[in-house]
């Protein structure tokens, strides 16, 4: 076992990934830090998060504050004497003073290749954009957002059929393999760091339900693009007569047609410079159809107004 005192910090599954692969490679786990058990559910139960119920199977201590503004929280940290802290999809700011305790630091696997995509919504944005790669990148927390020095980074092409969830399996299958291989060579100060460049970043805003809207006087491209960045939850949508409908999986074509209209009977919606063909579409309230059953009960009419 490596003997350095690692605390983790994450809460999502995808986080869990990233706990499991220190602990298979023996990394020494002294605790881990989540959010605190929240409502969730139709129930509404309270139920802890994926890192939270990982870290009692394998007998790690859990911690959950609310923030790292008081002296309670401060003081535990200093108790713990971690070596590192390494951050994936924690959900809470890091005050300077608490990246400052660890000797080496504190560490975040961020899914983009930084300075590019920095913010909450990196994958969302890359394939928003249309981008033609991204990747992963480790780096050092600093107090500025995602702006901190690279450790490694690795990256990947993005295929055109990709959609949300499978960038971002792909993205966390070679995320844990660039953790697993950068930490040794990190920890015995092997490591030369790189600064990001400010010039070169843009920025990943969170995304808000107004992002997710299907703008159809856009090209056929952007909105191919909105679709798949979505897909298959929370997916992007428009509005059809009374109805939201969810488009969660389509094609596209290059032919003429009037934009933000249903061209014909089989539901072909026109963009700017061509028209989509969805294939997977939901209904507020109902579940996620393959067209063909989802036209059998619904209504339209052609050359109906979309958004209107």
């Amino acid at each position: 076992m490596n003997q350095k005192r690692i605390i983790f910090m994450g809460t999502p599954l995808i986080a869990c990934g990233y706990l499991k692969i220190l602990i298979e490679n023996n990394y020494n786990i002294i605790a881990t830090f989540t959010q605190p058990p929240r409502k969730k559910g139709r129930g509404m139960s309270i139920q802890q998060s994926s890192v939270h119920e990982e870290s009692l199977k394998h007998n790690i201590n859990v911690f959950h504050p609310n923030d790292f503004y008081n002296k309670q929280n401060l003081e535990l940290f200093y108790q713990l004497k971690a070596d590192l802290i390494i951050v994936m999809a924690y959900g809470l700011f890091l005050p300077e003073e608490i990246l400052k305790i660890p000797q080496y630091g504190c560490i975040n696997i961020h899914v983009s290749l930084l300075p590019r995509w920095r913010g909450a919504a990196p994958v969302e944005h890359a394939l928003l954009n249309g981008d033609k790669k991204t990747g992963v990148t480790i780096f050092r927390l600093i107090n500025k957002l995602d702006a901190g020095p690279i450790i490694s980074s690795k990256s990947i092409e993005i295929a055109d059929d990709m959609n949300k969830n499978d960038l971002i399996l792909k993205l966390n299958q070679i995320g844990k393999e660039l953790l697993i291989n950068s930490l040794p060579n990190y920890l015995d100060n092997k490591i030369p760091l790189r600064e990001q460049k400010d010039i070169e970043s843009t920025y990943a805003h969170k995304i808000h339900s107004k992002d997710r809207k299907i703008d159809f006087y856009t090209s056929v491209n952007n909105v191919f693009n909105k679709v798949r960045a979505f897909s298959p939850t929370p997916s992007a949508w428009c509005v059809i007569g009374n109805d939201k409908i969810k488009i969660i999986k389509c094609k596209k074509k290059y032919e003429e047609g009037q934009p933000s209209i249903i061209i014909n009977n089989k539901f072909h919606l026109g963009c700017r410079d061509g028209l989509i063909e969805p294939l997977i579409v939901q209904r507020e309230g109902k579940k996620p159809m393959k067209i063909e059953e989802f036209l059998k009960g619904f209504r339209f009419t052609v050359g109906q107004k979309i958004n209107a």
